[in-house]
């Protein structure tokens, strides 16, 4: 393969692109700096001008998919109407995100990359979707909304986690996301759908 010469700037996104299509197809422990260089067509010293190693554009990866979230989850946060339709969405909107951005998701959160819980922005949303929800008495205003936000983002991950690893029909988890999120969130939150 012929060597690209990319401008300032355009090689380390390319190489975050470029990683991002590696852990699409196989996951975020099969790659290493020199593969993400050879695919890239250029010298194997290249992306350390970018990244100190590995973890670093890992790292970057996942700050990539914080903002790709928080874009899927914007949507369902936004708009006036009723703050329980709101939770719902973004619990289907969270669900989904993960279910079709798999190996992203699992980067995201992988002990050694993830910065804040949703990203930050992502978690101001859930937070202001619940306090929206505790001022319509839809959930309890016995907690702080950040405690309360905390704990539907903690339902929603674990389910994501579970659609993740795909524990088959047994356990009902085929089921489009969505449907997963609503049930579970008005199930623990007793919620009405």
């Amino acid at each position: 393969m012929a060597s690209k010469t990319y401008h300032h700037g355009a090689l380390r996104q390319a190489l975050i692109d470029e990683t991002k299509a590696i852990l699409a197809e196989r996951g975020h422990d099969q790659f290493s700096l020199n593969e993400v260089a050879r695919r890239l067509g250029v010298s194997s010293a290249a992306p350390y001008r970018h990244f100190t190693n590995r973890e670093e554009l890992l790292t970057a990866v996942a700050t990539e998919g914080y903002d790709l979230l928080y874009r899927a989850l914007q949507p369902a946060a936004g708009g006036t109407g009723d703050p329980r339709e709101r939770l719902l969405r973004m619990g289907g909107a969270y669900v989904r995100f993960a279910h079709d951005h798999r190996e992203l998701f699992m980067t995201m959160f992988h002990d050694r990359h993830g910065s804040t819980p949703l990203g930050g922005e992502s978690f101001d949303l859930l937070i202001a979707a619940v306090a929206a929800a505790q001022q319509a008495k839809v959930l309890p205003g016995n907690a702080s909304p950040e405690l309360m936000a905390r704990s539907v983002w903690a339902a929603l991950h674990g389910l994501a986690e579970l659609v993740l690893r795909r524990p088959g029909k047994r356990f009902g988890f085929d089921a489009p996301p969505e449907e997963l999120a609503v049930t579970t969130l008005t199930t623990l939150l007793q919620l009405e759908p």
